[in-house]
């Protein structure tokens, strides 16, 4: 994957800034989300959903981004975040992360009007024994594994179409970002963040959610 550096700059609206606050600080964290234009659920093409996220999981991308916590949903991302290098502030970064995903959404995009083919989550699932398991949960209950989409039932997934893969562009032009303040304060950002598939009826736990993860 080229390096972000490589990318056309985004101008950035963000609808919420904190008055005479730096924006390129090291020692911040920002609770954002980015929901995709009209709000299409384009992210839940399995395929597409994979390619943004090992973008934004890339060493490329953590070189400028302090990652916490994310959550890819079908119509929008959330992500707890800081900035890395104090040369690139927050707006610059999301600028430049949202040209490289719209160029995956293009490619994308192209194959399933062709095709009219989507991937969307599997229905056929095994069960495992007992001992594997239990290893599994307490694994997933930690955060230090993450189910594939594959081996997982999403539940009340969208109702996705070739036609929602028609627009040039996937994210709106304003994105949201919170200053977290305190302990606290992140903590709510994160349960908030993690909460997101079970609010929607995706999963039953937030860790059998394959788009989440709390680094």
């Amino acid at each position: 994957m080229p390096y972000f550096e490589d990318l056309p700059q985004a101008r950035r609206y963000n609808t919420l800034r904190l008055l005479g606050h730096n924006y390129g600080s090291t020692t911040s964290l920002y609770a954002i989300s980015l929901a995709t234009d009209q709000r299409r659920p384009v992210f839940a093409d399995i395929k597409l959903a994979k390619a943004t996220l090992k973008s934004l999981l890339s060493d490329q991308t953590l070189v400028l981004f302090d990652l916490r916590a994310f959550c890819l949903m079908p119509n929008h991302l959330h992500l707890v975040t800081g900035v890395k290098n104090p040369t690139v502030d927050l707006s610059t970064i999301m600028g430049r992360f949202e040209s490289y995903t719209t160029q995956l959404y293009w490619k994308r995009a192209r194959e399933i009007v062709e095709t009219r083919a989507i991937t969307l989550p599997g229905s056929d699932f095994h069960q495992n024994g007992v001992r594997e398991s239990r290893e599994l949960i307490t694994a997933l209950t930690q955060w230090n594994a993450t189910l594939r989409p594959e081996v997982v039932q999403l539940r009340n997934w969208p109702n996705v179409k070739p036609e929602h893969f028609l627009r040039k562009t996937v994210w709106q032009k304003k994105f949201f970002d919170h200053v977290i303040r305190n302990q606290d304060d992140l903590e709510n950002e994160l349960d908030y963040i993690v909460m997101n598939p079970v609010k929607e009826g995706f999963v039953k736990y937030p860790q059998f959610y394959p788009f989440t993860g709390v680094l």
